[in-house]
């Protein structure tokens, strides 16, 4: 169920248990900052105890005159799927419970196009135990943040940092502490051959999705992506250095083996994929 913030305020209350997906976006344009008050948000989590997805877009989820904030407490305790994407919030106030018995475990995490993240913000990330995914995509983070982040989540799956800041520090840890990532989104960001190096042939053993678009990546570092990643099945590089007799050799090496789609068209344009909303879009499929 997708809902502006005029139909949160007349719908809540008449939603019905069973609802498990439900996004929120387009709030009020009545309002010159838009936001979403705790009381709604309890409503949500008394109204929809099966709710599995929250996706809360373009929202003001902080202090405000006439509330207190809002934080990850007061979500439904069956809540796996969360994104708070293009919205404001903060960090250490909406994750300040995360160790509390009665807080969702979060699996799923977007906060692509939240300008108000930085690198200070990533710790608090940290503390959800149960992350598998997490899309940074289009937000003002670096290999200082990332770092942090790789060093204190386990078992991440599935990780987005399009246009974003990172570059070889973010490359040398994810090939350190990122042994069950399946997808890689690093589209649009500074990663060169170079940084693709510290890749090693046993440090990432079950990637099998890597975005690389718009990246200052050539044929030598895709040569050696192919060569040591032997689980990739999915390769984007549209946009990048690579000579059409190098493409050529690539795709033709790709169909032997079979196994890998390599993907050098970009029809989209646009800076960054969304991979959180291609994602979501699947499921609901």
């Amino acid at each position: 169920m997708q809902l502006t913030s005029y139909q949160v305020q007349k719908l809540v209350p008449i939603l019905p248990s069973c609802v498990m997906y439900l996004r929120i976006c387009s709030l009020s344009t009545q309002q010159r900052i838009p936001f979403l008050s705790p009381h709604t948000a309890i409503e949500i989590r008394e109204r929809c105890p099966h709710l599995k997805t929250l996706i809360i877009e373009s929202a003001f989820i902080a202090k405000h005159v006439h509330f207190t904030d809002i934080t990850v407490e007061d979500l439904p305790q069956k809540l796996s799927v969360l994104s708070l994407r293009k919205s404001f919030f903060h960090t250490d106030q909406f994750f300040c419970s995360v160790s509390h018995p009665t807080v969702p475990k979060i699996k799923v995490l977007d906060c692509s196009s939240c300008w108000c993240l930085s690198d200070n913000d990533i710790p608090f990330f940290s503390r959800l135990s149960d992350l598998q995914e997490i899309y940074l995509a289009n937000c003002q983070i670096s290999d200082t943040g990332v770092v942090t982040l790789l060093k204190g989540v386990e078992n991440l799956k599935v990780l987005d940092l399009e246009n974003t800041n990172i570059g070889g520090q973010t490359i040398l840890s994810l090939s350190q502490n990122c042994s069950s990532l399946e997808k890689l989104f690093i589209g649009n960001t500074q990663v060169t051959d170079d940084h693709l190096c510290y890749i090693q042939s046993n440090s990432l053993p079950v990637l099998q999705i890597i975005c690389l678009r718009k990246t200052l990546v050539s044929c030598v570092g895709l040569r050696y992506l192919v060569s040591c990643l032997q689980t990739l099945k999915y390769m984007t590089v549209s946009t990048c250095n690579i000579a059409s007799d190098c493409a050529l050799e690539l795709s033709l090496h790709v169909s032997m083996k079979k196994r890998l789609r390599f993907e050098t068209n970009d029809e989209t344009g646009l800076e960054f994929c969304d991979h959180f909303l291609s994602r979501n879009s699947q499921l609901e499929i």
